[in-house]
């Protein structure tokens, strides 16, 4: 299932929101106004008199380092579809972000890109599906994180090491605080004056592919001596994962007057999804709280802390690792993988590749008996395996061969043809085994109409596999 902290900010086409209650409305505004101090909506109606207008220019430049405090709640249920039923469970997260962020580059009209780096103090967070609780953390060593947004949604990735799928999505929570500049008014407005953000930029702050559709409508609210406050509500549909959602937005953000810079952001935000291939569906409510204040100091992105962070991201770099300590192995793999099924007693994982909306892959992985390396499996008995095990799916034999990889491991590779539920397939087979008689399996399957589309996309998992000490 995939992990609950991002999948709270997924959202998309035909889905109908359920109308709140009166007492969940009451519930919302309170989560709203109380979590930010010296707010009085009495006032801010008040203020405006005669309409005089006002510039909200954005003084963030290259070299400002700020700290920034996250605090997300959500609440609600994981959808699972079972013999064709609905099985709800009931879910709650609480997570903590507390990192520097150090600004790289600024993103103008002229030049659609924003770059930051950051340090985490803290990311952690306690979740609870039904009886089971899981408590993701980041690993200290991955605690220096690159982000970059242009026109895509924020890319985040860890310049010393790759993330597991968990680390990525317990910091890539929605409201990224790189792209909240970008939510304040490109011409001058008078209070109780509205403009609409773009598709674009209500798919970045809300983690999607895309939105199909959009309602929402950001209002200069109320001017002090200090701060202009703003608010952000109405409803978005689009797509993530090739599934549908819909969201419901409400949200209160300040700027500073002094320092020109947007400081507080607080968000509700209801989400119905259905469920992907590689995740469940979702009926749910997110509580987000975010600080932003300039860091006095900092230990952690000074110059010689910074020497050696690449210009950009590149393919490598925003590669997911996963490790399984029971098999005692480690893949990596681009984000288009997702782990469908850790089956951990068995030392197992399965994987699913998702573009574009479509699943267009598989991948069951399996970690074998130690073997004695002068007695492994030669290539015609692995083929006289595979053929037995698929039985009336297979047709063909494709291609099959033998190599030895850059650390010296035999690799088997063999590729069929087939039908399965009256489907062209590909199969791609692989057994490997290392000097000390380690071995894995892995099985890709394919539709034939995807098969261009996957391409190597078996090779460069393959190429990544590690061996580990297994955990005992």
């Amino acid at each position: 299932m995939k992990h609950i902290l991002t999948t709270t900010c997924v959202t998309f086409f035909c889905l109908t929101l359920i109308s709140p209650t009166q007492a969940q409305t009451r519930t919302e505004t309170r989560a709203l106004q109380t979590v930010e101090r010296g707010y009085n909506p009495q006032r801010a109606k008040a203020t405006g008199v005669g309409k005089a207008k006002y510039e909200f220019k954005n003084s963030r430049s290259p070299g400002q380092i700020d700290r920034v405090k996250v605090e997300l709640k959500v609440g609600g249920e994981v959808i699972d579809i079972v013999d064709k039923k609905e099985h709800r469970e009931k879910l709650s997260v609480q997570c903590n972000l507390d990192y520097e962020e150090k600004t790289l580059q600024v993103w103008t009209n002229a030049q659609n890109l924003s770059r930051s780096v950051r340090y985490y103090r803290r990311a952690e967070a306690a979740e609870k599906i039904g009886q089971y609780a899981f408590n993701p953390v980041l690993r200290p060593d991955r605690s220096l994180i690159a982000v970059e947004i242009s026109s895509q949604r924020p890319l985040m990735f860890c310049p010393n090491g790759t993330l597991t799928r968990n680390e990525l999505e317990l910091i890539d929570v929605h409201g990224n605080s790189l792209l909240l500049d970008r939510f304040l008014p490109d011409k001058p407005l008078a209070v109780g004056d509205a403009w609409q953000p773009s598709e674009e930029l209500m798919a970045q702050l809300l983690g999607l592919d895309e939105v199909g559709q959009t309602d929402v409508k950001c209002e200069l609210k109320e001017i002090t001596d200090d701060v202009a406050r703003f608010e952000m509500k109405g409803n978005v549909a689009g797509a993530a994962e090739g599934v549908t959602a819909a969201i419901e937005i409400k949200a209160r953000y300040r700027y500073d007057l002094k320092r020109k810079r947007l400081d507080w952001l607080g968000m509700v935000v209801k989400e119905r999804r259905q469920a992907s291939p590689v995740s469940d569906g979702l009926d749910v409510a997110a509580q987000l709280q975010m600080q932003i204040a300039p860091a006095e100091k900092t230990e952690h992105l000074g110059q010689s802390d910074l020497k050696d962070l690449p210009p950009r991201s590149t393919p490598e770099l925003t590669r997911l690792s996963y490790v399984s300590k029971e098999g005692g192995w480690e893949i990596a793999y681009d984000r288009n993988w997702y782990v469908n099924r850790d089956q951990k007693g068995l030392a197992a994982a399965v994987l699913r590749r998702i573009e574009q909306g479509d699943m267009i892959a598989q991948c069951n992985v399996s970690s074998l008996s130690p073997g004695k390396p002068d007695k492994l499996v030669s290539l015609e008995e692995f083929q006289g395996d595979i053929k037995r095990a698929l039985a009336d799916e297979f047709q063909q034999f494709v291609e099959a061969g033998q190599t030895v990889d850059e650390a010296n491991r035999r690799v088997l590779r063999v590729v069929l043809r087939g039908k399965a539920s009256e489907l062209p397939i590909f199969w791609t087979y692989y057994h490997i085994a290392d000097q000390q008689g380690r071995q894995m399996s892995f099985a890709f399957v394919t539709e034939e109409k995807y098969a261009e589309r996957f391409g190597k996309a078996d090779r460069e998992i393959i190429g990544s596999l590690r061996f580990i000490e297994p955990k005992q």
